[in-house]
């Protein structure tokens, strides 16, 4: 009857642990971008230590279009892509890349915008043609990223900072629990 019983308090100390830890720590891993860009190959890494892309600077064409390509990570053109530009207004423009991996928003206003396709997303900071900086390009390059797979990082990674704490806290709290149990039990 024993084996219930502890079993019971497990249960109950892992639910607690799972209160403890807040829920973005438990997926803040999950962010990550193997997007690149033209004018940056560096990437960005927040208090948390997830990898935000760079933005980038890019030059409107002159009818007011953001022109960019969509490649894969061995610089293969991806064609058929569906590709989403949201401003900072929340407007939002659709395009497809072409057999080139090309893709066009005409009407595109000056601002930032999130882009996104299937497999990768860009911050870009657009400019007309005659406020731009000479850092921008004409041009956006996606690079696709590799599907990511979950469930694959050590269990030395993950036993690192507030859970190793949180950890450390449930065994501060389970084993005397058990030790006087145990001793309630045998008298």
């Amino acid at each position: 009857m024993r084996i219930p019983r502890n079993l019971g308090s497990f249960v109950a100390a892992l639910a607690c642990i799972n209160l403890l830890i807040p829920l973005q720590l438990l997926h803040a891993s999950g962010r990550s971008s193997a997007v690149q860009t033209a004018t940056a190959q560096s990437k960005t890494t927040t208090p948390r230590g997830t990898k935000l892309p760079v933005t980038c600077d890019v030059t409107l064409g002159e009818s007011n279009d953001l022109r960019g390509q969509l490649v894969d990570k061995n610089g293969v053109p991806v064609a058929n892509r569906i590709v989403v530009a949201v401003h900072s207004d929340k407007s939002s423009l659709q395009s497809v890349s072409d057999a080139n991996g090309t893709f066009r928003f005409p009407g595109a206003k000056p601002g930032m915008y999130q882009i996104a396709s299937e497999r990768s997303y860009q911050l870009c900071r657009c400019w007309a043609a005659n406020t731009a900086p000479p850092i921008s390009s004409k041009q956006l390059l996606m690079v696709e990223s590799a599907q990511t797979i979950r469930g694959q990082r050590p269990i030395g990674e993950m036993l690192s900072g507030p859970v190793l704490i949180a950890l450390i806290i449930a065994a501060a709290i389970i084993i005397p629990i058990a030790v006087h149990n145990k001793n309630k039990s045998a008298s």
